[in-house]
């Protein structure tokens, strides 16, 4: 029988701030019972030292015979959605999702911008806050966001910036907590969003989504891990929709994620600009888009969770990146 590590953070009420990307108690367990039904055996593990002990003493010769399921989101560092992948290549242990190149990456919203548009996928122009002295380039109004953190940790309608005087009594504080930040023009127009499933060469994307919020900003407020507070509208024409296909799958192809994605994207008077990737998104069956996205093209979250776990073992198979991992397992 296969063996699943759920290696996870679990979300902690009681410091929202630092583990707002972090998945629930019931995320989890859900996410357990649902693995086992597939005819799996799940340990589950949220302690570095537990999960690096427990991979490291896996016996060589049944490493393919786990996988482990990247749930690690840790905090403040830029390289924290790369921790599993990198560990599990270096090990030879197949895992969930991409590499650790591209978690890292992605994470780094203005990187990510600069590095698809080199390729024409169209994008707002942005500017990096590095030292909080910088002179604004960006004409009003104006977004600005932390640059590597996700579900809208350190968004609010406050980060919508009209004014000079508006700059200077909100960018300080911003800095001081989420420092580097991104500036980009402020695009008033709907959120859409688009998964991708599958490894390089066999991408399928997801019905697509606006996604409506009761705010200006899809704020942290919105991200409850008790309930989906946004709302995702399906009716989105079919011009858009095809544009949003065709540019998901080159991002893909261009990041070559494995296993899934998704990405974010706004309108604005016909024309979409992309925002950013989440490599590590949310499986939650409560909270979390990607699910629905699945569901909405008539699967089960079931499906999605062995649909994953069979991409995961198929990339360990089939990437040269995995093979110095196994050859020291010989």
């Amino acid at each position: 029988m296969k063996t699943v590590l759920l290696a996870c953070d679990i979300y902690d009420q009681t410091n929202p701030k630092l583990s707002q990307e972090w998945e629930s108690f019931d995320t989890i367990s859900h996410m357990e019972s649902t693995i086992e039904s597939l005819g799996y055996e799940v340990v589950v593990l949220n302690n570095a030292t537990e999960i690096t002990s427990a991979l490291s003493g896996i016996p060589k010769s049944n490493r393919k015979n786990w996988i482990v399921w990247n749930l690690i989101e840790g905090y403040l560092s830029p390289s924290r959605e790369a921790y599993i992948p990198a560990l599990c290549e270096y090990l030879g242990i197949p895992h969930t999702g991409s590499h650790a190149a591209v978690q890292t990456l992605t994470l780094d919203k203005y990187k990510t911008k600069l590095y698809l548009e080199s390729f024409g996928i169209k994008t707002s122009k942005s500017q990096l806050i590095l030292h909080g002295s910088e002179s604004l380039k960006i004409p009003y109004p104006i977004f600005i966001k932390p640059n590597g953190e996700g579900s809208s940790l350190g968004i609010s309608d406050q980060n919508i910036i009209r004014s000079e005087m508006e700059w200077k009594l909100r960018v300080p504080n911003l800095f001081n907590e989420y420092a580097p930040l991104l500036v980009e023009p402020y695009i008033s127009g709907r959120e859409l969003t688009a998964a991708v499933m599958g490894n390089q060469g066999s991408y399928e994307v997801l019905p697509i989504a606006y996604v409506d919020y009761p705010s200006e900003t899809y704020h942290e407020g919105i991200k409850s891990k008790s309930e989906f507070l946004e709302s995702l509208d399906f009716q989105v024409p079919k011009s858009i929709a095809n544009q949003l296909q065709e540019t998901s799958l080159q991002i893909a192809n261009l990041l070559g994620v494995s296993g899934y994605i998704r990405i974010d994207y706004k309108l604005e008077d016909q024309s979409i600009y992309f925002l950013e990737v989440n490599a590590t998104p949310g499986f939650s069956a409560i909270y979390s888009t990607l699910p629905l996205l699945w569901e909405k093209s008539g699967r089960s979250y079931a499906e999605l969770l062995k649909k994953s776990l069979e991409l995961g073992f198929e990339e360990f198979l089939i990437q040269k990146r995995f093979q110095y991992g196994k050859d020291q397992i010989k």
